[in-house]
């Protein structure tokens, strides 16, 4: 498959499958995957932030920058739950005429979505995943994506949705995601 510059994200609430669905595109299209977890990672095992800062997303976020400032397509792969992050990706991909889409995972069925909290991959080494407390925490503030994503729904396997998604990711294009929370008025400077 032939690619355009593109900015992909793949998001959704932990456990969702959002990280199988992203590694697995990355071999297929031969795309670098950003992971926020794993950066994250490395700047607590330094010492440099806290776990549970948003310091990674800024990071994974120029990593993108860098990548499409090349003609390269990106990868990023985060949870998202606030439209600040995900309306700063979108301009990233703007400011170099990249394509934009973005892969809204989640799990339509809880019961299975709790189970498969308690078995699941742990892809970033030294880093623990979170349980479904978090998810269930999350569902307090977690903006909804509306038409700005594809659903992935984890209820189907990962090779299931792999054709939709790589078919969403083919037909991309620029554009801007829509925020769900109307921006705060500014005053006339």
């Amino acid at each position: 498959m032939l690619l355009k510059p593109t900015l992909i994200l793949f998001a959704g609430m932990p456990g969702s499958g959002k990280t199988t669905l992203a590694r697995l595109v990355a071999r297929r299209l031969h795309v670098p995957v950003f992971a926020k977890d794993r950066v994250q990672r490395v700047l607590r095992d330094h010492h440099l932030a806290d776990a549970s800062t948003g310091d990674g997303y800024y990071l994974i976020l120029d990593m993108a920058d860098e990548q499409l400032s090349l003609g390269l397509s990106a990868i990023l792969d985060a949870t998202f739950p606030l439209d600040h992050f995900r309306t700063t990706a979108s301009e990233i991909a703007a400011r170099y005429r990249a394509n934009f889409c973005a892969i809204y995972c989640t799990c339509s069925d809880d019961a299975v979505w709790r189970d498969r909290m308690k078995t699941r991959v742990q892809y970033v080494p030294g880093w623990k995943p979170v349980g479904w407390e978090d998810v269930e925490r999350m569902r307090d503030y977690y903006q909804p994506w509306k038409d700005n994503a594809l659903v992935a729904d984890s209820l189907y396997s990962p090779e299931e949705n792999l054709p939709r998604i790589l078919e969403y990711i083919q037909n991309a294009t620029p554009r801007v995601y829509v925020p769900v929370q109307p921006a705060p008025e500014r005053g006339l400077d």
